[in-house]
């Protein structure tokens, strides 16, 4: 659970400067006190002492973070009330076992994850951050910034700032180990880790070795996605047409247009009598007409199966006087498989069968559609089968100069390499030569005549594989950095030491992509390799203090940053960041600040490639109204829930931009110990948004006859075949809201200690332009399919007892009910998606003496609460970037430190 205390507020520099507060161990009590020393947190390289700074600093201990029960980076940060929908190895649809975070209800790639401060490799080539390859159990804190950071950090620090602090010390040997379940009994989980440390006079080092495995499941395996068939809650259905068992089209001489299926129990279709008409019922057909369809459902995977292997290793020594050399050294190897549904055509593909295929009996060409069950003989063979691992080195020297200055230089080096085989999936070529004249056939080489004419299992592994071909792709992408900065205070003013911090970096990143390639493949994908980017940046920071201790004024400071960046690709840009603190009396302090930020286009936003992909959408031509719409062409379109989009990068694009806004306050009242209460109003306002139209506006605006005249493409029966987009910057965007805070720890007391917090996001406003020059819309309370869901509230809570040897916590997580617009209209409005509230319960145990130990029990979700249902989702039926479906979970560790 976060834990936003005053001590954990961003302190100077314009990005907000915050401040780290550790929780006490368990004979010290509940997190509450603050530390007395200088220190450095996210958002700034300037040392403090005060606990109050110019933006709100999120900060998560290792004891809190084990009180989540999370078990990853990106299931701890995904349940924070600033995070908005982001990637996880929970997202369904065979995903690839990554995690990201994301904030502000912007997508992940605006989003700076550092480790220990510094860039991580992304995994992709979007720019994005895979947390899976942090070790967890070698984490010592995290720090979210929640503030736009580009002054400090450069590029991707629109939204926040998320800091992953590593152990770099440790004094003696701990072994921790757990286990948990579903209490359905799938999803298992284990996790086994070792750390060890010693101290000396003049350094120290920490070694941690960890392993975790969890297990998949399928999406269908919950009552929330049993079936995208929703015809039973009044929604649409939403299966894949392709039927389990053969059908064609051209058996039946006197219904040449008809569909005819398989009929249950019959080996081999030989005649018209052995099939049945084909049921693909349509979205007011009762369930009684049956539904040949694909439930897809049953064979996807919701969770990936994982297992990680990581080892962390941090030293330093001092090697002359006032001067340390510190290392850092991780590696981290994720195997992850997610299963998608096995290969099939649909009705609509256009396959046929000719005459002269073997095992035609019928004697003439007939269209075919179905799903090749056979390949699930060996497992499923659609996959995203992922071998991931990332390799990163820090070294670097430390020290003070002219007696109050910190220093320091260090290099920065990652390596990702990842595979990804993704099964043996069909090949259009080989699939319609197998189709074909099989006398043609047999002069192909590695042709095999194709046998649909039975029953599920007559299609032999000699005929898949002549079909299919191995599908795979390659990653390799580094990282280096070299940083040197310098820190400390300049002069003593009337009001308090001038701090001042100066820097540069130098970085380099190159990212190569390799897919595979069969001769026969029917879109050949080229070798992906840009050009290295090479970045030169330096900056600047300074804290002026201008009253101290007069009247309403107890302490007056302005935080100030800039920072020069240099790309070889795209050119230089500059960003300022400003701060102010007041305090008028001591209970209380107002802060806010102002900055600018932007993000770089990624390796994938400046390739000139296309890509292809499949959505759901919702065309005017269906509608009524159709004549009156000139793009329709006087033609109503039939129902089709959605259209391949096509949209493709562009090497001229400009770096987006951004301003920040926050103002708030932190109340601290003297006559109440313990109690904290903070309040931040924030926008963002982005420009030069780098994307592509809203599909679902450009077929409005093709339909209406007003613009994108040749980016919609249609099927001689006027459903829509294609949309076209291209990335620019052309879009805009506003979202704004409030974060709120409460906290109160009681005094110690014989019987122990209480702790209770409540954190609030209410996002105001969420404005996008869906194209350029359009009006913007507001989304905020919604649910779409590009920003999925967009909450007014979110909050979590937290109760904690603790007493000498015994804690039990419970927690709360809210996500307000939304909006849902990829719904189906009713009585013209979209379906509403309800809230969702979900508790926790964790139950710790300490055992005292020599070795010293802990017991933890908890369950996560207690009431078994599932995600709320989103109609026209057909991914998996609610939003998985938001919620999982796992349902009620068990799990249980041990810990013992000697």
């Amino acid at each position: 659970m976060k834990h936003v205390l005053l001590t954990m507020m961003v302190a100077a520099s314009p990005l907000a400067i915050g401040v780290a507060h550790a929780q006490a161990p368990a004979d010290e009590g509940l997190a509450g006190e603050a530390p007395a020393n200088d220190i450095v947190v996210t958002g700034s390289r300037l040392r403090q002492t005060d606990l109050v700074s110019a933006s709100p600093v999120t900060v998560m201990d290792r004891a809190e973070i084990d009180t989540t029960g999370a078990q990853s980076v990106g299931e701890l940060l995904r349940e924070l009330p600033v995070a908005s929908p982001s990637a996880s190895e929970s997202a369904g649809r065979g995903n690839s076992g990554a995690a990201n975070v994301a904030l502000r209800g912007l997508s992940a790639v605006n989003t700076l994850v550092l480790v220990n401060g510094r860039r991580m490799i992304s995994n992709n080539a979007s720019g994005t951050v895979d947390l899976n390859s942090i070790p967890f159990e070698a984490v010592e804190r995290v720090e979210v910034l929640q503030n736009g950071a580009s002054a400090v950090y450069g590029t991707d620090a629109v939204a926040g700032v998320v800091n992953i602090i590593m152990r770099r010390s440790f004094d003696g040997l701990q072994i921790k180990a757990g286990a948990g379940v579903s209490d359905r009994g799938d999803l298992p989980t284990r996790d086994i880790s070792l750390t060890f440390g010693d101290r000396f006079d003049d350094g120290g080092f920490v070694f941690n070795a960890s392993y975790r495995s969890s297990g998949g499941n399928a999406i269908g395996d919950r009552p929330v996605s049993r079936d995208p068939d929703w015809r039973s809650r009044g929604g649409r259905n939403w299966r894949d047409s392709a039927p389990t068992s053969t059908a064609l089209r051209g058996i039946d001489p006197a219904n040449p247009d008809i569909w005819y299926v398989l009929r249950d129990g019959v080996a081999r279709g030989q005649s018209l009598a052995d099939f049945r008409t084909y049921v693909f019922p349509g979205t007011g057909d009762p369930l009684s007409t049956g539904n040949d369809g694909i439930n897809y459902w049953q064979y996807e995977s919701s969770a990936s199966e994982i297992e990680q292997y990581n080892l962390w290793f941090a030293g330093e020594k001092e090697i002359t006087s006032g001067v340390n050399a510190f290392v850092e050294v991780s590696y981290n190897r994720r195997e992850s498989l997610g299963y998608l549904a096995p290969d099939y055509f649909d009705t609509w593909n256009d396959y046929t069968i000719d005459a002269n295929n073997d095992y035609n009996t019928f004697g003439v060409d007939l269209d075919v559609s179905r799903t090749l069950l056979e390949t699930l003989r060996t497992g499923p063979t659609r996959a995203q089968n992922i071998t991931s691992n990332v390799m990163r080195y820090v070294a670097g020297l430390e020290g003070k100069v002219f007696g109050n200055f910190d220093w320091e230089l260090a290099v920065n080096y990652q390596d990702l390499d990842l595979r990804n085989d993704g099964g043996r999936t069909l090949e259009r070529a080989r699939l319609e030569a197998a189709l074909g004249d099989s006398d043609v056939c047999r002069t192909i080489a590695g042709c095999v005549p194709l046998d649909l004419f039975g029953a599920t299992g007559t299609v032999t592994d000699e005929m898949l594989h002549a079909i299919t071909a191995q599908r795979w792709s390659q990653t390799d992408a580094s990282l280096t950095s070299v940083t040197g900065n310098v820190s400390g205070t300049l002069v003593d003013l009337w009001a308090g030491p001038l701090d001042i911090s100066i820097g540069g970096e130098f970085r380099r990143e190159t990212y190569r992509e390799e897919r595979d390639n069969a001769p026969d493949k029917e879109t050949p994908t080229p070798l992906f390799a840009p050009q290295a980017r090479k970045v030169s940046e330096i900056y600047g920071e300074l804290r002026l203090p201008l009253l101290r201790d007069v009247p309403l004024v107890q302490l007056l400071d302005i935080d100030a940053a800039v920072r020069y960046s240099h790309y070889n690709q795209f050119g230089s840009t500059t960003n300022p960041q400003i701060g102010l603190r007041w305090r008028p009396v001591n209970d209380l302090m107002i802060r806010g600040s102002w900055g600018t930020a932007f993000r770089a286009p990624n390796f994938t936003e400046a390739n000139p490639q296309q890509s292809r992909g499949y959505r759901p959408l919702v065309d005017p031509c269906q509608g009524d109204n159709f004549a009156s719409l000139p793009g329709c062409n006087g033609v109503q379109a039939p129902v089709v829930t959605g259209a391949w989009v096509i949209s493709g990068g562009n090497p001229d694009l400009r770096p987006e931009t951004a301003e920040n806004y926050t103002l708030g306050f932190v109340y601290t009242p003297d006559y109440l110990p313990g109690f904290s209460w903070t309040v931040d109003a924030w926008r963002i306002e982005k420009s030069d948004i780098i994307g592509t139209a809203d599909p679902n506006y450009i077929i409005a605006e093709n339909a209406a006859g007003t613009s994108f005249g040749g980016a919609v493409s249609r099927f001689p029966d006027n459903s829509l075949e294609e949309v076209y987009s291209i990335r620019e910057n052309l879009l805009a965007l506003r979202v704004q809201g409030i974060d709120a805070a409460v906290e109160y720890t009681t005094p110690r007391a014989s019987w122990g200690r209480l702790n209770g917090r409540l954190d609030v996001t209410y996002m105001d406003s969420y404005k996008s332009s869906p194209a350029a020059g359009a009006e913007p819309v507001e989304r905020v309370g919604t649910y779409t399919t590009s920003l999925s869901t967009l909450a007014k509230w979110r909050g979590t809570a937290r109760l904690t007892y603790q007493s000498d040897d015994l804690m039990v916590s419970w927690g709360a997580r809210y996500v307000d009910g939304v909006t849902n617009e990829a719904s189906l209209l009713v009585d013209g409005e979209f379906l509403e998606a309800k809230s969702y509230i979900q508790h926790d319960l964790q139950v710790s145990y300490d055992i005292g003496g020599e070795p010293s130990a802990r017991l933890t029990f908890g369950v996560e979700n207690l009431f078994d609460r599932m995600p709320p249902w989103l109609e026209g989702n057909y991914y998996n039926g609610f939003d998985a970037n938001t919620f999982n479906s796992r349902g009620r979970f068990f799990y249980a560790r041990a810990e013992a430190k000697f």
